[in-house]
């Protein structure tokens, strides 16, 4: 087992992490991972069981730190209560909730998820680079070719359906990181979710990719962990 495991976030390679936590990392692309966590469009209630068994992660060698990024963050808060890493564990963008509920004010609407998921079969191009702008990021549809729609649409549908609450507090320690200007995931998602946690938030400038990707339109220097 690594030292790192880093779940990506949706619709993009999780590669794009390698300049914050190196080459030495386990790298999870969540997007492939997504249809295996549904039983008829609906989101499995073991789903954190199910990312465990795929990533080989076990409680006799945990790894040392667990980390995410905006939908993997998701993921990897999940995998952390069951499996708790022995040095930290690292939230980018983060949120315990996609969507706005009447508990929880930060998040978006679930019909623009449905509109999503119902463009993509129409325009994959048209939503997939949309998303990549509010991103921040430069959109190269060959870079994601082997995305299946039915991944894609899996992952939006998970979004629409997942609450990671309860929180609480972990065996370990919790470090947040999120942009100022993110555009995907307000800052107050990620305050929440690092009060509840008792974790360290901390703000840099930039948005939902930009505060960690100098490959991104407008760049943003990450403080090393």
């Amino acid at each position: 087992m690594s030292k790192t495991i880093v779940f990506g976030g949706w619709a993009v390679p999780p590669g794009i992490l390698k300049n914050v936590f190196g080459n030495d990392a386990v790298y999870v692309d969540v997007n492939h991972i997504m249809p295996k966590l549904f039983a008829s469009c609906q989101l499995r209630g073991d789903w954190p069981e199910i990312v465990i068994s795929e990533c080989q992660l076990t409680k006799k060698n945990p790894p040392g730190v667990i980390a995410g990024w905006s939908t993997g963050a998701m993921l990897a808060y999940a995998a952390a209560t069951r499996i708790c890493p022995s040095q930290q564990l690292i939230l980018l963008s983060a949120t315990p909730c996609f969507c706005r509920k009447d508990d929880f004010r930060f998040g978006t609407n679930p019909s623009v998820l449905d509109q999503m998921i119902n463009a993509l079969r129409k325009d994959r191009d048209a939503v997939l680079q949309s998303f990549y702008e509010r991103c921040g990021l430069q959109y190269d549809p060959d870079a994601i070719s082997n995305y299946t729609t039915d991944e894609l649409s899996s992952g939006l549908l998970f979004l629409k359906q997942a609450d990671l609450r309860p929180l609480a507090p972990l065996l370990t320690k919790i470090i947040f990181r999120h942009g100022q200007t993110d555009q995907i995931i307000p800052i107050a998602a990620s305050k929440y979710f690092s009060e509840q946690t008792s974790g360290e938030h901390i703000e840099v400038s930039g948005g939902h990719v930009e505060l960690f990707n100098p490959c991104a339109t407008t760049s943003c220097s990450l403080p090393p962990f």
